[in-house]
Parts: structure tokens; C-alpha cells; sequence
């Protein structure tokens, strides 16, 4: 097992330092992180035989991190993620202009991710700690001023992540903010479950098995925006509610996905429990017998399979990443929110606080 080096993550900007920080429970886990957008940069877990092997893609130095095509690896994305059609909203009679910085949307950009220097391209502060249950976390903490890539509101921030002693890595998301304004945060981690003796320019999550908790997709555009409208997945290639390969939904051409290069797609999760947790995701290898189920009291998931990597990015141990090379599965409130008035709100304001839970919960078949 070859840990990522805190030595290679000791760079970053004039004013800025990227840190390492390293987690570990009793059952030999270990899970990495750093400051530099509160990124979740390694998750180690056994295989069925027993061998530790790196479930997350990224790079081995902070250098990669800054230097990606793909920007979003491991990190926090807001403050709202996903896209907000036409780079504004209103919050009454008031029009916010945002940041125009995604690559879809002509001839005017939407904006992406909470804009250009948002919360993924910030160094957070961080406060590494016991828990109570003798488990070790890190906490990280922002403050997004008003104004900022166009948002209202001075809005304070703090992400902590647990790793636990059931191999569950919990993350916490709070903010408080000091006017109405629109929170949407999520984890933009990549995952690929295979075992770690496949070689790795081979690595893909085509073969992997996936199961949704969710009957109907937010149906989007073809620049990613959503309709309004909830599309059932009954007998279409949308439909994971029965464990499916991922590979068998990129069979055949469908309206929300690009055939054999891959999606990004919202799913409405289905009734959650009442101020608990619910199942949102099951994602397993058969060959390295590893399995990962995630657990939210947010209303939906947002699942990309990376189309957009081309090879450029060359990740850890010298890989290059190609479509499919891994899957993000982001638990979020609905996508574009404040441009759609039918579903459920994400504004926060003096008295409304914001708090998203979301557990990865690791385990073998």
C-alpha cells in the first residue's frame, strides 16, 4: 500500500499551502484528504483477499489537483453544484447575476459548480480531531463573502469528515448565512472499485453494479438544464432500481444519454425516512469483491460517468483517465433549484440553516 506523500501535497499557492491529511480506523482503512477544496483525495479498502487498494481517482500531488482538466476531483462543489440555467436566479424581485463558466450553454453560459473560484478551488482552513466514539475526523472551514461569484449573503461554511469504526465515512455539511441565499453542496469524488492487480491503464467502472433508489430521473436538456419535469426510468435504460452493469445503460441511444460514451444524470431518490438517513446508492466489482452503499437525508443524486476525461489527466501511478475510468455519485438537493419553482427549495437564510449528510459505507460481497 502506497499512501499519498504530504510531502507532495506542500505546494500550492503565493498565499496559500496545501496540506495532507490522513485518517485511520481500527480495521486498517485509511482515508486522505486536503485543505485545498476540502478534497477527499484517497480512500483505501480491502479487497475480497484481503489487499488494500486506493477506491478514489485523483493525483499524487497537489500540482496534479491544480493542474486537471477535470477540476472537480474529490472536492466540494458549491455553493450551489451542478448548473443554474442562464448564470442567474431571483431570490423575490431581485436578479442575481452568476458566474458564466460552464462549457455547455450557447450563447450565453450557465454557470457550474458555484462558479470560477468557488469552494473547490479554495484553501480551507482544517482542524483535524477524536470524536466522542474514539473515531479520528477532519473538519474544514470557509467563508464565502457577499458577492462572491455573484451569490448574496456572507455565508460561513464547515465540512467534516468521520471515518468510523463500521468502515463508514461520514461527511457533514453546515452553513449559516446572513441573508437568503442558495446552498446545494455535494462531493465531487470519482470511485472505481476494482481490485488493484488489474493493470492500471485498463481501469474502467464499465462492469461495475449499480442500484439507484429512485424511480424517475429530473429530465435535462441538452445543455444539462432541467425541464421541470420528473421522467419515470420504468423500462428504459435509465431504470437501476434492480442491480444493472453500467455498461447495459450505454447500450443504446436514449434522450438523456449519450450512447457508448456515457451520462450525467439526476435522479429524484425516492421517499426518504423521516430525519433519518436513507439509501440513495449501492455501487460493487464483482472481481475485487468490494461493494460501497451511500446513505443521505438529501432528495436526490446526481451520477456521472466522467465522459468528458479524454486521457489528458494522468492520475495516480501514472494513469490516464478516459470516460468511465470512475463514477461520481453526488447526493444534492434537486439541481437548478432557484430557476425552478416546482421543486423543493435549497435557500437558507438567518434562521434556516443548511446541513447535508451523507455516509459512503464500505463493505465485501
Amino acid at each position: 500500500m502506497k499512501l499519498l506523500s504530504a510531502s507532495t501535497f506542500s505546494g500550492g499557492s503565493p498565499t496559500s499551502s496545501a496540506e495532507l491529511i490522513t485518517l485511520r480506523n481500527r480495521n486498517g482503512l485509511v482515508a486522505q484528504f486536503t485543505n485545498y477544496g476540502a478534497r477527499w483525495v484517497s480512500m483505501w479498502t480491502p479487497d475480497r483477499n484481503g489487499n488494500l487498494s486506493d477506491v478514489i481517482l485523483g493525483f499524487d500531488t497537489i500540482d496534479g489537483y491544480l493542474k486537471a482538466g477535470e477540476r472537480y476531483h474529490g472536492a466540494i462543489v458549491g455553493r450551489v453544484c451542478g448548473r443554474i440555467s442562464n448564470a442567474r436566479f431571483k431570490i423575490g424581485k431581485r436578479e442575481y447575476p452568476l458566474a458564466s463558466n460552464d462549457v455547455y450553454g450557447t450563447p450565453v453560459r450557465n454557470h457550474l459548480h458555484g462558479g470560477i473560484n468557488a469552494f473547490h478551488n479554495c484553501y480551507w482552513k482544517s482542524h483535524t480531531y477524536i470524536t466522542p466514539l474514539g473515531e479520528e475526523a477532519v473538519e474544514f472551514t470557509n467563508i464565502s463573502q457577499n458577492g462572491e461569484e455573484g451569490y448574496p449573503g456572507n455565508l460561513h461554511v464547515k465540512v467534516t469528515y468521520s471515518l468510523r469504526e463500521d468502515n463508514a465515512l461520514r461527511m457533514e455539511c453546515e452553513a449559516t448565512a446572513d441573508r437568503p441565499t442558495p446552498v446545494n453542496l455535494t462531493n465531487h469524488a470519482f470511485f472505481n472499485l476494482q481490485s488493484s492487480s488489474l493493470i492500471p491503464g485498463e481501469m474502467n467502472v464499465l462492469s461495475h453494479l449499480l442500484v439507484l433508489n429512485a424511480s424517475a430521473i429530473i429530465a435535462c436538456d441538452s445543455e444539462l438544464i432541467p425541464t421541470g419535469q420528473l421522467l419515470p426510468v420504468d423500462d428504459t435504460l435509465l431504470d437501476f432500481r434492480v442491480s444493472r452493469t453500467i455498461a447495459s445503460s450505454l447500450m443504446r441511444e436514449h434522450s438523456q444519454i449519450q450512447k457508448g460514451k456515457g451520462f450525467s444524470l439526476a435522479y429524484a431518490l425516492d421517499e426518504a425516512e423521516e430525519g433519518g438517513l436513507s439509501f440513495a446508492a449501492r455501487l460493487s466489482d464483482e472481481i475485487s469483491g468490494r461493494k460501497m452503499e451511500i446513505y443521505t437525508n438529501q432528495p436526490s443524486v446526481q451520477v456521472y460517468n466522467g465522459y468528458f476525461m479524454d486521457g489528458t489527466d494522468i492520475g495516480k501511478e501514472q494513469t490516464r483517465y478516459y470516460a468511465s475510468a470512475g463514477i461520481a455519485i453526488e447526493p444534492q438537493g434537486y439541481p437548478d433549484a432557484p430557476n425552478q419553482p416546482s421543486f423543493p427549495s435549497i435557500l437558507i437564510d438567518e434562521m434556516k440553516k443548511y446541513r447535508h449528510i451523507t455516509e459512503y459505507r464500505f463493505s465485501l460481497d
